[in-house]
């Protein structure tokens, strides 16, 4: 029996500590692992927390500094400064000669050159001078804008004023006069508002409305049947400012270079988007004939249809700019509510291309009545 115990093998159970490292056993299956702790350098950091490596640069935060000319405007005012200096400078040489050659050939001279500046000067005094009610209309939409955050009465009888200031002496002031009596006296800042808003303004901006819409076709039909590039910027910039004068009459701001130029931006914009419409317009023209007749429009129709809305985008810009009350955010006019009539105004100025693609006023009618004569014969 002793025999036996001592031939027998103990089966030995060893216990580790859980710190301890665990000792890599080699094994024939397995891939030699070689530890981070060995390379050169910092151990790169995870991606997956979001952060960004070390070595990557942040693009979204790329800027370079502009480069600015600073010596461009002292050029240009130089430029015409010395063109006004040799102007003057001719001039004096004319009334010499001419005062030499004989005293009233003198006096002649003197008188042209005095008309000459004269006119000059009461052309640029028109030009600052235009500026003016353009300026009080900002005045206007700045008070307003602050009459609709509080209730005051003092600030409404001042608008009031300022108001009729501004529509004095223009047809639109006799229904502004009957509309202002007509508000009760207790009304605050708010209610005065919101009385012009319903009484007087929305009639306003209807009839700005109505034009808008009536230059937009007018220009997509023209940019539509024209086979000229050249020509559709020529007809969008005039359509464009003849637009903006039509919308600045309604509100009471008399047309002119300096109203013209203050939404010139927006014109240059409507020029560079006659030549690309057609490329833009597969956003917005389902709308307008369904998805099904949109591939079979032509491209000339397309970019008529393009120049009408951004002629319409144009439109209501000026509407903003030239409002004595501004639009609230829920109140503001949005092209979509003019898609329609456009799309209508568009139909009855080219019947003949609408036709083509069976949108048309007779293309519409006449599938009905040859599917009458076919029912019928059947």
């Amino acid at each position: 029996m002793g025999d036996e115990n001592k031939e027998a093998p103990r089966r030995v159970t060893r216990i580790e500590s859980l710190q301890e490292p665990e000792r890599d056993t080699p094994h024939r299956d397995t891939t030699r692992v070689e530890s981070l702790h060995e390379e050169e350098g910092d151990i790169p950091r995870s991606i997956t927390t979001g952060e960004s490596l070390p070595d990557r640069i942040a693009f979204s935060e790329l800027r370079l500094p502009v480069f600015r000319l600073k010596w461009l405007k002292p050029a240009l005012l130089s430029s015409v400064a010395l063109i006004v200096a040799v102007l003057a400078w001719e001039l004096r040489q004319l009334y010499t000669w001419a005062a030499d050659k004989h005293w009233g050939l003198g006096i002649l001279a003197g008188v042209v050159i005095a008309s000459f500046a004269a006119a000059i000067v009461s052309a640029l005094w028109e030009f600052f001078r235009a500026g003016q009610p353009l300026r009080k209309l900002q005045k206007t939409q700045a008070m307003a804008a602050e009459m609709r955050e509080c209730r005051s009465h003092e600030e409404a009888e001042s608008f009031r004023r300022q108001l009729q200031e501004h529509f004095s002496a223009k047809p639109q002031g006799v229904l502004l006069n009957r509309v202002l009596d007509d508000a009760p006296d207790y009304y605050d800042s708010s209610e005065l508002l919101q009385h012009l808003e319903v009484t007087f303004l929305n009639a306003l901006d209807q009839e700005a409305q109505r034009r808008v819409v009536r230059h937009a076709t007018t220009t997509g039909a023209l940019v539509g049947l024209s086979p000229f590039a050249s020509i559709d910027i020529l007809v969008a910039l005039r359509q464009s400012l003849r637009m903006i004068d039509d919308v600045a009459q309604i509100y009471g701001v008399q047309p002119s270079i300096v109203v013209r130029w203050r939404l010139f931006k927006k014109v240059l914009a409507l020029v560079a988007y006659s030549g690309a419409s057609e490329y833009a317009i597969s956003e917005v023209w389902p709308d307008l004939v369904g998805d099904s007749l949109a591939g079979t429009v032509s491209a000339r129709l397309g970019q008529g249809v393009g120049a009408s809305l951004f002629m319409a985008r144009i439109g209501l810009a000026a509407m903003q700019s030239c409002r004595p009350i501004p639009f609230a955010e829920k109140q503001r006019p949005r092209l979509s509510a003019l898609i329609k009539r456009i799309g209508i105004g568009l139909k009855e100025r080219m019947p003949e291309v609408f036709s083509v693609v069976g949108f048309g006023s007779r293309g519409a009618h006449t599938p009905t009545k040859s599917g009458e004569k076919f029912s019928r014969k059947r």
